[in-house]
């Protein structure tokens, strides 16, 4: 502290730039020296936010998969590392617990997407950032005010400055010949038709490029299609290697039967796929009374595979630093629900215009 102190304002906020959100504002709440630097200024909130994504996400949410419309139960964990430097307000973990079915949909440089569902049955959507106890709503689509019990399948990622949102309309009916993607404009605070695709019923990955509107099918690895139709087989899609890596792609990791398999996409145009791991997850080194039964599972950070057991959650390194190297990371209160992850890291990145403070206060809504 005495050493920041000696240190000239300029070099003091590049340092705290590269911090998470908690920690400055402990650094704040701590000092009057640090009460009186411009820390909620926008250049210096920019420079966090885009910092922060040169950084891995250490912590997580936890929620039940299925949705449930007038009960919503989130949990929050660390990495066993991340406990004491980032973390989320306990008032916004209460706006979880007392608004309306309240349910985490996606999370990217420190702002959560959120959705509701109020008593009317009608379907609320949100964009907030814990840290500085901000929100703004975004428009309810036609689509869900027609079909509130529809699964909402969405994408959002953000950068320092941005975001994109895309929504995926999946077909009410079975006899459907497509279905729909929008892109939400914050410019026009709407949800602007963007593309239509005719379903394809086998498994494979849909790329799309937001420049020209072009799409295409990425075959998966034949291995990982066999037996998919099996009813305890499991895929996702994420993002793999180094965080901010100019190299990096994504990984396709499949859960069949109590075996993990994950394969990496190494060649786009081709579609080739190389496999990195399989193993039976009680050769992971897990000490559980059997049978050990995955409800969830996920990616994070391009290199560790967090997975959730009936009682416990646990990571898994797959990076040459860590590979195969097996953590307890806490336990969770779920136990028999399937359960769904979302990454989170703290920032003091901006709602967007139009954000107002979040209602912590009322009781009822």
């Amino acid at each position: 502290m005495e050493m920041l102190l000696m240190l000239p304002d300029e070099i003091v906020l590049e340092i705290f730039s590269w911090l998470p959100a908690t920690a400055i504002q402990k650094f704040k709440s701590a000092s009057d020296f640090f009460r009186t630097m411009p820390l909620e200024e926008r250049h210096f909130v920019l420079k966090q936010s885009h910092n922060a994504l040169l950084r891995k996400d250490p912590c997580f949410f936890l929620q039940p998969n299925s949705c449930k419309k007038y009960s919503a139960i989130n949990e929050f964990h660390h990495f066993p590392s991340e406990k004491t430097s980032s973390g989320v307000p306990h008032n916004f973990l209460k706006f979880l617990e007392n608004y309306p079915a309240c349910r985490i949909l996606a999370s990217s440089n420190g702002l959560i997407l959120g959705c509701s569902t109020k008593k009317n049955n009608q379907t609320e959507l949100f964009i907030s950032n814990p840290s500085t106890q901000s929100w703004f709503l975004i428009p309810t689509l036609n689509h869900l005010k027609e079909y509130p019990d529809s699964e909402i399948n969405i994408a959002f990622e953000c950068n320092s400055k941005d975001f994109m949102l895309f929504l995926f309309e999946v077909p009410a009916e079975w006899a459907s010949s497509c279905y729909i993607v929008k892109f939400y404009s914050q410019e026009e605070d709407c949800f602007p038709y963007l593309h239509k695709k005719s379903p394809y019923f086998r498994p494979y990955i849909m790329a799309y490029t937001i420049e020209d509107g072009e799409s295409r099918m990425l075959r998966v690895p034949k291995e990982a299609r066999r037996g998919s139709h099996d009813l305890s087989c499991k895929m996702g899609i994420y993002k793999w290697g180094k965080v901010a890596s100019l190299d990096g792609s994504m990984c396709l990791v499949r859960l069949r039967k109590c075996v993990f398999t994950i394969w990496v996409l190494i060649d786009y145009k081709s579609c080739k796929w190389k496999r990195v791991l399989k193993i039976r997850v009680r050769a992971m080194g897990i000490i559980e009374d059997e049978p050990i039964i995955v409800k969830g599972f996920i990616v994070m950070n391009g290199d560790c595979l967090v997975f959730a057991t009936k009682k416990k959650v646990y990571s898994y390194g797959l990076s040459r630093e860590n590979y195969r190297v097996v953590e307890e990371i806490s336990e969770h209160q779920f136990d028999d629900d399937e359960v769904c992850f979302t990454c989170y890291s703290d920032t003091l990145r901006l709602c967007g215009d139009g954000a107002t403070t979040l209602p912590l206060l009322q009781q009822s809504y």
